[in-house]
């Protein structure tokens, strides 16, 4: 496949794809998942700072050793260190998917409605604060309602996951984890020919799922061992 020979530790190219990411549908040149080191988190969760900014500033500095900007990435962060990323393929005959997780689960995993939450947001800014990383790509065309669509099939698969490994809320361990306070998606698009629904009775929502829970369920390996 042409796109895994493109992978590199800053990101995955992706030719300005169409994608559906946590702040919305855009188009960006490379995806990031982007490690925040130890050293860094006492900033980045500053109270008083715009969290925004605070991650402008951080990456407008890395990008520029790649002589891009921000203007041509889309990134999800984690304190988890890239060296324990997990990737996973699916193929069926033309179509493919491919998916990278970084997952840390110890300290913030959580049942979603149960546990109380850590944080609450206000004008932007958070008071008060708490991942699993997940980058799917596909060659199949994906419109902007199918890139919505698909993190229905994501978040379903990423359950799975959890629940296969036992992985339980970390202030009730008595209760299964759903998953963490803070975790992300970015869902890519390719440009072969258009799906566009990609829920559980697809091949595509099939493909999407299986590779999602692998995925997820090594990269939590990777991180703690389970």
């Amino acid at each position: 496949m042409p796109i895994l020979r493109q992978i590199s530790r800053t990101g995955v190219p992706v030719s300005a794809c169409l994608m559906a990411k946590a702040t919305g549908l855009g188009k960006a040149r490379y995806i990031l998942n982007t490690h925040i080191p130890p050293e860094l988190w006492d900033f980045m969760h500053d109270n008083s700072a715009d969290w925004q900014t605070a991650y402008s500033v951080v990456l407008e500095e890395v990008l520029k050793r790649y002589d891009t900007d921000l203007d041509n990435v889309s990134f999800l962060s984690t304190g988890v260190d890239q060296d324990n990323i997990a990737w996973a393929e699916e193929t069926y005959e033309e179509f493919w998917v491919l998916a990278f997780v970084t997952a840390g689960v110890k300290t913030n995993a959580m049942r979603i409605g149960c546990d109380e939450a850590s944080g609450i947001e206000r004008n932007g800014k958070f008071e008060k604060i708490g991942t699993i990383n997940v980058i799917l790509l596909t060659g199949s065309s994906l419109e902007t309602p199918t890139l919505a669509s698909s993190y229905i099939t994501l978040t379903e698969a990423k359950n799975v996951a959890l629940q296969e490994l036992d992985i339980r809320s970390a202030a009730h361990p008595d209760w299964q984890a759903t998953g963490t306070g803070t975790d992300q998606i970015i869902t890519v698009s390719g440009t072969g020919d258009k799906y566009t629904y990609v829920g559980g009775h697809t091949k595509l929502g099939e493909m999407m799922a299986r590779a999602i829970t692998r995925a997820v369920k090594q990269a939590i390996r990777n991180c703690w061992g389970y």
